[in-house]
């Protein structure tokens, strides 16, 4: 490998780690939780369960995704750093195969650019795209693993096709098939490829059929994939939504052209958009415009430089199953979509630049232009750093006057985080506001029945729960809603092991447990309504199966000391609670409710330890510095 190849090669990585090394840090978000984090197969290493089982959830019928996210579990263990990291890497990689395929384009017969000059506009594209901002959907969103092997598989394709590799060219495809359904244009993006930059005519392209017929054989993959899988509810014109292809088409003619904007001028990006169903042809009108415009401008150029026509080909064939086909109103924009298509803006920027830019002055131009999208990206990434961060940046965006099905989204979800956060009188006008939304779809639902709940409008919160399940029976957050309802109705106004609301609260979250048995909450909440009934052995195997999920919450140790507390076993306790402390050095609530049980289990020296700990943490807390003395009085007597 010739040394300026690999300093180039070395460039491209550099930008792309210096941009977006803080992901792998992130936890999961958004669609990650019910994609990976509660996929009972994926989280128990089968790859191809976890694709294929129902329900339906963001990874079905895409088992290479779900098995390179088993690899990931595999190597560094369930959490979220796993995949992010391999996001990260495969980005990377996707630059590199991005540069290489550019070099090879451009020195291909239809353009015969040479090899030097070649080279430094590959990595000048490829430094461009690794750092660009409107990649950060694809590559800190732990989910969007299948778009990044999809964009790699054909990325890998093409530069298969370029060199002619026939059989790697039809396995990468067949790879991406299996990775993300948005690859079905993928064969006919590889056979315009042929024809824009190495074939002089379509007939001689044609003579190259045998390698075109073993790439589009990729689509028995895609064909297998979609029919072993579950139906997905929230994609085509008769989902919970209704729509046309005629609102579909004046929707997405706006969309785009957003699309184009953040490719040029990546300012107002957003995690989660409130964009409705637009029925108004008035409203289409300029934006169509600019979409047909740039049709015709694609046809002319295919006409007289197919290569950059190609580009063109890209941008509407990738982006034509979501905007023009198989209509996804859960969804109607999503930046990850245009992970590959930007390529329409960033080549002809960087070929324009060396075109009109003196050769000293256009290193320094690509350099500040790097650096800059490199600073946006880095700057942007952290949304995605956690739930409370994606919907707060989502609720501050969004339009105030929207009520379209995706507003419910934001609101209910950036509701619930404040709910999270203490924050309920600024909560619980945002999830009533969910309502009152076009379709709020069954979460949302659940999310507003807890508020009324807290509110102390428990029947109506019964009452809404109720109606969820009967839509969505096998939505596990509705029953342990429903199991939480009940519980909590119970403690206020107590009967016996037998009472109904108990009985009908045991039976929700074993539900719940059963259809998502690795969310530690529903083993948790499993266990309350156990202890209650009395069922103590049941109770405390609830208890220690949330801990033993990796709980993020504390209560899942404390219900499990209260129990063995009341069951004479207070010896346990400091077992129990050992372990959570040495975990979190430095939270102080929990080393005083730790010192708490400890001390009612007549574990002294433990329980002091923990109260000296928030006192080297907080010197001046009062309460720890009181417990401590009346340990040491009780000591004395």
């Amino acid at each position: 490998m010739p040394s300026s190849l690999r300093w180039q090669q070395v460039l491209v990585v550099a930008a792309g780690l210096a941009t977006w090394w803080q992901v792998a840090g992130f936890g999961f978000v958004f669609d990650d939780h019910p994609a990976i984090v509660a996929n009972v197969a994926l989280q128990s290493y089968d790859g191809f369960a976890a694709a294929f089982a129902p329900p339906h959830q963001p990874l079905a019928n895409r088992p290479a995704t779900c098995w390179s996210l088993v690899l990931d579990f595999a190597v560094w263990g369930r959490g979220p750093f796993g995949p992010h990291l391999g996001n990260l890497l495969l980005h990377l990689v996707n630059a590199l195969l991005l540069r290489a395929l550019a070099s090879r384009a451009l020195r291909a017969p239809n353009l015969g650019v040479d090899a030097i000059a070649a080279g430094r506009l590959a990595t000048a594209i490829a430094l461009l795209w690794v750092v660009h901002p409107l990649g950060t959907d694809t590559v800190a969103y732990a989910t969007q693993r299948s778009t990044l092997l999809a964009s790699g598989a054909l990325l890998a394709s093409l530069l298969a096709t370029a060199h002619g590799r026939t059989a790697l060219a039809a396995l990468a495809m067949a790879f991406g098939m299996a990775a993300k359904e948005d690859l079905v244009v993928g064969p006919l993006l590889v056979l315009c490829f042929d024809r824009a930059c190495l074939r002089p005519s379509w007939a001689a392209t044609a003579a190259n059929w045998r390698h075109h017929a073993a790439v589009a054989a990729s689509w028995i993959v895609l064909v297998v994939c979609v029919t072993l899988g579950p139906a997905n509810p929230t994609v085509g014109y008769a989902t919970v939504l209704g729509t046309t292809a005629w609102q579909w088409l004046l929707t997405q003619a706006a969309v785009l052209v957003h699309y184009l904007r953040l490719a040029v001028w990546p300012v107002g990006l957003r995690a989660a958009y409130d964009t409705g169903i637009t029925t108004d042809f008035a409203a289409a009108l300029g934006p169509g415009l600019v979409v047909l415009g740039l049709g015709a401008g694609t046809l002319w150029l295919w006409r007289r430089t197919p290569a950059l026509g190609w580009l063109g080909a890209l941008f509407f064939g990738w982006l034509a199953p979501t905007s023009s086909v198989m209509p996804i109103v859960t969804e109607v924009v999503a930046e990850r979509r245009m992970y590959l298509p930007m390529l329409l803006v960033v080549v002809p920027a960087v070929l324009l630049g060396a075109r009109l830019l003196p050769a000293r002055v256009a290193p320094l131009a690509l350099a500040a232009v790097v650096g800059a999208l490199g600073l946006r990206s880095f700057w942007h990434a952290p949304v995605y750093r956690d739930d409370a961060a994606l919907w707060q940046h989502a609720y501050a965006a969004r339009d105030p006057e929207s009520r379209s099905m995706l507003a419910a989204q934001i609101l209910s979800n950036h509701a619930l985080q404040l709910l999270q956060q203490g924050r309920a009188a600024e909560a619980h006008p945002l999830f009533d506001l969910a309502m009152q939304c076009t379709a709020p779809t069954p979460r949302e639902r659940v999310h507003h029945a807890v508020s009324l709940q807290q509110r102390g409008r428990h029947a109506e919160a019964v009452a809404a729960l109720a109606r969820v399940l009967e839509a969505a029976p096998e939505l596990a957050e509705a029953h342990a809603a429903l199991g939480t309802c009940l519980l909590f109705e119970f403690d206020r106004s107590p009967g016996g092991a037998a009472d109904p609301r108990l009985v009908r609260a045991e039976a929700a979250l074993r539900r719940a447990a059963a259809l998502e048995p690795r969310v530690p909450s529903h083993q948790d909440l499993l266990g309350c309504a156990l202890q209650r009934r009395g069922a103590v052995a049941a109770a405390e195997a609830a208890f220690r199966a949330a801990i033993a999920l990796g709980a993020a919450r504390h209560e899942p140790f404390f219900h499990l000391a209260d129990l063995l507390l009341a069951a004479g076993r207070g010896s346990e306790v400091g077992g129990v609670l050992a372990a959570r402390l040495a975990s979190l050095p430095g939270d102080v609530p929990l080393r005083l409710q730790a010192a708490d049980r400890l001390a009612r289990a007549g574990l002294d020296d433990a329980a002091a330890a923990a109260l000296q700990e928030v006192l080297q943490l907080q010197p001046g807390h009062a309460a720890a510095a009181a417990a401590l003395r009346e340990l040491a009085a009780r000591r004395k007597r």
